[in-house]
């Protein structure tokens, strides 16, 4: 009797700390899940300002200073990103479209590379 009563504990205690064991190994993965989606967030933050940034001084360069510029993303449940890139200046209302369209096309050339990111570029006018 003695050793059946034994035997069951050990039997429960070797199934305790198998569950003890997978809920630490789960623990372990998903907190590092976690910090993988941190990184990769912390990662396109500092592409999606250093965007902004090269942005912003192409438009001083020709004269637009003070431009506003907005860079917008949509993150698809596949992990892709849609960006779009508007930008706002008064002087770019008065230009004429061929030269808007010009300035544009400076502008999609500014861009970080990476296969999962599309970008789409437009002006904001008040006409």
């Amino acid at each position: 009797m003695e050793r059946k009563a034994g035997m069951a504990g050990l039997v429960a205690v070797t199934i305790l700390l198998v569950l003890i064991a997978a809920f630490f190994c789960v623990g372990t993965v998903m907190s590092r899940t976690d910090l993988d989606a941190r990184e990769l967030e912390e990662y396109y933050l500092a592409k999606e300002q250093e965007l902004t940034r090269e942005i912003r001084e192409t438009l001083e360069a020709k004269g637009f200073e003070n431009s506003g510029v907005m860079v917008t993303r949509v993150v698809e449940t596949d992990g892709s990103r849609l960006y779009t890139v508007t930008v706002h200046h008064s002087r770019i209302d008065d230009m004429c479209e061929e030269e808007r369209e010009k300035l544009l096309e400076e502008l999609k050339a500014i861009s970080f590379t990476d296969d999962r990111c599309s970008f789409f570029y437009q002006f904001l006018l008040d006409e």
